[in-house]
C-alpha cells in the first residue's frame, strides 16, 4: 500500500529529475547552440519525453511526463510491493530513480562547463 510519505518521496525525486532535465536542455541550448540548431530537445534520450516536449513545449512537456513517470514510478512500486514487501520495493525503486537523478546531475555539471 503506498503511504503519504512514500507518495511524498516520490513525489519529490521526480521534481529533481524533472528539474534536472529542464536545466540541461536550457543549459545546452545556452553553451552550446551551434550543436542545436533545429533540434532544441536534442539531448533528451527518452523518446517518449522528446514526443511531449516536441508536442507541448518545454515545460508543458515536462507536466506531462512528470505525471506519467509519477504514476509509472507509483506501479513499479506497487508491483513490488506485492512481489517482496513494502522495504524492500521502496528501497529498490529510490535507488534505481536516485541512480537516474545523479546521472542528470553529471551531465548538468558538464554541459555547464563545470567538467570536461
Amino acid at each position: 500500500m503506498l503511504t503519504l510519505k512514500i507518495f511524498i518521496v516520490f513525489l519529490i525525486l521526480m521534481l529533481l529529475d524533472k528539474g534536472l532535465t529542464v536545466a540541461n536542455i536550457l543549459l545546452v541550448n545556452k553553451n552550446f547552440p551551434e550543436k542545436m540548431k533545429g533540434n532544441y530537445f536534442g539531448i533528451e534520450k527518452n523518446p517518449l519525453a522528446k514526443y511531449f516536449f516536441d508536442k507541448l513545449g518545454l515545460w508543458n512537456g515536462t507536466m506531462a511526463y512528470a505525471v506519467i513517470g509519477l504514476l509509472t514510478m507509483i506501479i513499479g512500486f506497487m508491483i513490488l510491493d506485492y512481489l517482496v514487501g513494502k522495504n524492500i520495493a521502496f528501497y529498490t525503486v529510490f535507488v534505481l530513480y536516485s541512480i537516474v537523478i545523479a546521472n542528470n546531475l553529471f551531465f548538468m555539471f558538464r554541459y555547464a562547463k563545470i567538467i570536461s
